[in-house]
């Protein structure tokens, strides 16, 4: 699937998203991993499998919902468990792959996240307040949007220098505005029961900033694409935080965690 900005947000939807989330970093990790390496290539790519398997039943819209949810918790599971287990090995010097250690966490964050949503999904969905849903949101994917950042730029060439500069501008805005996020949320301490003023006006911020990022994401996707821009990206990188952008905006408009 390519990207798309149209995907429903129903229970298929919300699976889809967060399976193919980890189905897209497992295809970009596959390419990373040292030919040194053939245990956890051959474990990362039975991962992969697995996982396509699961999105395969869910664009299907499989009968059985509770099936397809503990089916999508265990793939994404054992996802998790080869990249936990690889960070583990990098921090040790024990492994030979071309993955930066934080993008190794970077994933993992983002399969412990699913794990949340489907346990939501099986529940019938928890009982957040707005407010809620709006600082927990932007805590999570803020520092995520820093980090697309910062993935861009250690994929793009240092001769695009005007482009290396742009995308650390924009890294570290999204640094500062997660760094807001973390004082909102001590801020206004619980029951978050109304939608104060202040995070009314960060929401407008973030959802203006993040549909931006979503678009430059998409030029740059183009670049890459038409082989206009020095980068040893994968080639479907930009589309896979393009969705996750507009993931980001969606959420904080319908005030929802999904």
């Amino acid at each position: 699937m390519g990207y798309t900005d149209n995907y429903n947000r129903d229970i298929y939807g919300i699976m889809d998203f967060w399976v193919r989330n980890s189905y897209d970093h497992s295809r970009f990790f596959d390419r990373e991993i040292s030919h040194h390496e053939l245990e956890l290539a051959r474990a990362n790519q039975q991962s992969t499998q697995r996982m396509g398997a699961v999105l395969k039943k869910i664009e299907s819209k499989a009968d059985d919902i509770g099936s397809l949810i503990h089916e999508a918790q265990q793939a994404v599971h054992e996802y998790h468990g080869i990249v936990a287990h690889t960070m583990d090995k990098a921090l040790h010097c024990e492994v030979i792959i071309s993955t930066p250690t934080s993008l190794l966490d970077h994933m993992v964050r983002e399969a412990e996240e699913s794990q949340k949503i489907f346990k939501l999904l099986l529940s019938g969905g928890g009982q957040y307040t707005q407010a809620d849903a709006s600082i927990h949101e932007s805590i999570f994917w803020l520092r995520q949007m820093a980090d697309h950042l910062g993935y861009i730029r250690h994929y793009l060439d240092v001769s695009n220098y005007d482009l290396n500069f742009k995308v650390t501008m924009m890294m570290q805005k999204f640094e500062r505005l997660f760094m807001q996020a973390t004082a909102l949320r001590t801020m206004i301490r619980k029951p978050r029961n109304e939608m104060l003023p202040i995070l009314k006006q960060f929401n407008k911020t973030i959802i203006k900033e993040a549909k931006d990022l979503e678009a430059f994401k998409l030029e740059l996707d183009d670049l890459i694409k038409q082989c206009a821009a020095v980068t040893t990206s994968p080639p479907d990188l930009l589309e896979h935080i393009a969705r996750e952008a507009h993931h980001l905006w969606r959420n904080l408009e319908d005030g929802i965690i999904t």
